[in-house]
């Protein structure tokens, strides 16, 4: 097992040898950001298994293991023991701190939107304080729906017939079903009817392991400007890299749940 030879081993070689020295009462903190993404269930019930036996087995070791992930049932039951500790961020996380996130990244871009600031200059304070209650109110205390909504409002399809300004986006995402279902229908929606659309939807939500955008072209026979084409359009949803020869992934996994689900897209 990795984790073993990579973490538990040298730590409790380093230890014993007393080659770790005073931390000042605090321990080592390794975190695991995303659990649920990993698609390898056997493989999730080994790493947590093997990481309750470690503590049971070496309990006065400085070390704390952080993990986020959502609400799956084959994580949640098998950290159901002694000695962890598992704390619902939905119920720790107010509209407060959604408020406050969404006000950075909206001041950040209006310091270098010019049309944002044409905009505030004839109209005043934008998002307006009403809107920007509704908006809190609708993300509903979710960080990943806040940037991805974000993204929608302020990214452009540079499509004819869409809306093109942030402004002009800000009433459609108000309007979106809540969640991110409601974000994903829309955003592809605006995209749909573009050449070989569904095709690069499909393959980049089927593909095991991410390709680049030159890979997906190439597995379509299309030109790789044309996959760009579409991809730019996304990146609400998707994350784009600025070369061809990085992997295009997910925002995040529940897209690939909403593309094969066809209850659900």
């Amino acid at each position: 097992m990795q984790m073993q030879s990579l973490v538990y081993g040298p730590l409790k070689t380093a230890m014993e040898r007393s080659l770790i020295g005073p931390l000042g009462g605090h321990p080592l903190l390794i975190v695991i950001d995303g659990l649920d993404e990993c698609e390898d269930k056997e493989e999730i019930q080994e790493l947590i298994e093997g990481m309750l036996m470690f503590f049971v087995d070496n309990p006065f070791i400085p070390l704390r293991v952080f993990i986020t992930s959502r609400v799956e049932q084959h994580i949640q039951s098998h950290l159901k023991a002694p000695g962890v500790r598992l704390v619902n961020l939905v119920d720790n996380c107010t509209d407060d701190d959604i408020a406050t996130f969404l006000d950075v990244l909206f001041e950040n871009e209006a310091s270098r939107n010019p049309v944002i600031q044409a905009y505030v200059g004839e109209h005043g304070e934008w998002p307006a304080p009403h809107d920007k209650q509704k908006l809190v109110q609708h993300i509903g205390g979710s960080f990943i729906l806040a940037s991805s909504v974000y993204k929608f409002i302020i990214g452009s399809t540079g499509q004819p017939g869409s809306p093109t300004t942030p402004m002009d986006r800000l009433p459609l995402a108000l309007a979106m079903h809540p969640g991110l279902d409601g974000l994903y229908a829309e955003t592809l929606r605006r995209s749909q009817d573009l050449p070989h659309f569904p095709d690069i939807i499909a393959t980049i939500a089927l593909l095991e392991v991410p390709l680049p955008t030159s890979g997906i072209a190439e597995l379509l026979g299309i030109s790789t400007y044309k996959v760009v084409s579409i991809l730019v359009n996304l990146q609400a949803i998707i994350q784009v890299p600025e070369t061809n020869d990085i992997p295009v992934t997910l925002f995040h996994t529940s897209l690939r749940d909403f593309l094969t689900t066809q209850s659900r897209s």
